[in-house]
């Protein structure tokens, strides 16, 4: 045994002797005789730790001395001469560096000979690269980019939604408004009003989409559970989005804005106003105020006849052409350099830009607070899996599904109008 493990030992040895005086009497009990004993024990134990550290150092130290000098043993060959190698070059390369081709290229001179020497064996004849003879593998990204689609809620957004627990939506409509209110004599009888009502339903419809998916890809890729769950939601928004608008009514297909008896509509073709579109516009609000007693708080429109707008230039009807006319500006244009985008609003009321509304049609009207329309739901979306379709339980394919139901009551048609050939 080395004197190092020996004073390791012993170290081991004398920490575990004062481990276990300690134990055995509290210090308030120690006598001056334990005490003196215990300090004795202290300082060998600290002077024995510093002398095995040292002796550690020193057995390192000596330890790298000695592989270093077994490092320097080793002797390394060096050529004695260093031989120049150089690629070979091309029968092209070695015909351009000589005399013959140098002379003719460069004063003109002919019937000189030259003599190369090549071995067509050096030659290169394919070149071996990572664009066509042998592609690099390259590992698939995780990314998945979708088809670009339209907001699906820009037009369902616009609607308060109110629940139902029933498979029909009934409410009442006033049909009837008598009013007799007057002034009245003494002694005179007052003028008898008259209010009637009529019940009206609303149809709640199912929309429902699906799409097939072996249980395979479901179990190897963990995102596209969530991928297809969040595709079918927006396949069943976009749906309802179109259909708000253009719905023919025929069940199952709700009955949209522009085939709800009683809206009004213009036809731009025949305005006659000097303000062209906005004043259409205008004429469309003022309607809604004469009519449904309401102010409008959205316009829905195609973006290209939201671009028509932005772009168009003002009616300036001064001068004439002899005196010529004074120049036409845009009529929403921004802070210099176009420096922000217009604001879609016209006549304070907010635009809607959207494709769920074909170009050359608008429609403007009250669509939030349930004061003109709601939609109403009777279940919200559901997303939903499962085997028992088909054949699919034996070849390990399911379904997953989409579905919601719901009605679209329109109260006040006269709260809404519509402008075509806009």
């Amino acid at each position: 045994m080395s004197e190092l493990d020996k004073n390791s030992a012993k170290l081991q040895e004398l920490r575990e002797g004062l481990a276990k005086f300690a134990g055995e009497k509290d210090f308030s009990d120690f006598t001056p005789e334990d005490k003196t004993k215990w300090a004795e024990m202290n300082e060998e134990a600290k002077a024995l730790a510093e002398s095995v550290k040292e002796q550690q150092i020193f057995e390192k130290e000596m330890k790298d001395n000695a592989e270093a000098i077994e490092t320097g043993k080793t002797v390394t060959p060096l050529p004695i001469h260093e031989e120049r190698l150089e690629a070979p070059k091309s029968l092209g390369e070695q015909v351009r560096e000589t005399r013959a081709f140098k002379a003719y290229t460069e004063d003109g001179q002919l019937n000189i000979s030259s003599h190369v020497k090549w071995n067509p064996l050096m030659e290169t004849k394919t070149l071996v690269d990572e664009g066509s003879a042998y592609p690099p593998a390259v590992t698939r990204s995780d990314l998945l980019i979708p088809t670009a689609t339209r907001n699906p809620n820009a037009v369902i957004d616009l609607f308060s939604v109110i629940p139902t627990t029933q498979f029909q939506y009934k409410y009442l409509e006033e049909t009837t408004f008598t009013n007799n209110a007057a002034e009245v004599a003494e002694g005179g009888a007052f003028g008898e009003s008259a209010l009637a009502f009529t019940e009206k339903t609303e149809e709640i419809r199912k929309f429902g989409v699906s799409i097939p998916v072996t249980e395979e890809l479901l179990a190897d890729v963990a995102s596209v559970n969530g991928y297809l769950d969040t595709r079918l939601r927006t396949m069943l928004q976009l749906r309802l989005d179109d259909v708000l608008i253009g719905g023919s009514g025929v069940a199952p297909i709700i009955k949209g804005l522009l085939n709800v008896s009683g809206i009004n509509t213009f036809n731009f073709s025949s305005y006659a106003g000097n303000l062209g579109r906005i004043g259409q516009l205008y004429q469309a609000i003022t309607e809604i105020r004469k009519d449904a007693f309401l102010e409008a708080d959205a316009i829905i429109m195609h973006p290209s006849d939201w671009n028509d707008i932005v772009t168009s230039v003002s009616a300036d009807f001064a001068g004439d052409a002899t005196a010529g006319y004074a120049t036409k500006n845009p009529l929403f244009m921004g802070a210099g350099m176009f420096g922000a985008d217009a604001t879609p609003s016209i006549w304070g009321v907010r635009v809607v830009p959207t494709t769920a509304i074909s170009a050359g049609t608008v429609i403007v009207g009250v669509f939030g607070g349930g004061l003109a329309a709601h939609i109403v739901s009777r279940e919200g979306m559901e997303v939903a899996m499962s085997d028992s379709h088909s054949d699919f339980f034996t070849k390990d394919k399911v379904m997953m599904k989409a579905s919601m139901r719901l009605g679209f009551p329109v109260y006040r048609p006269a709260a809404f109008c519509s402008i075509t050939n806009f």
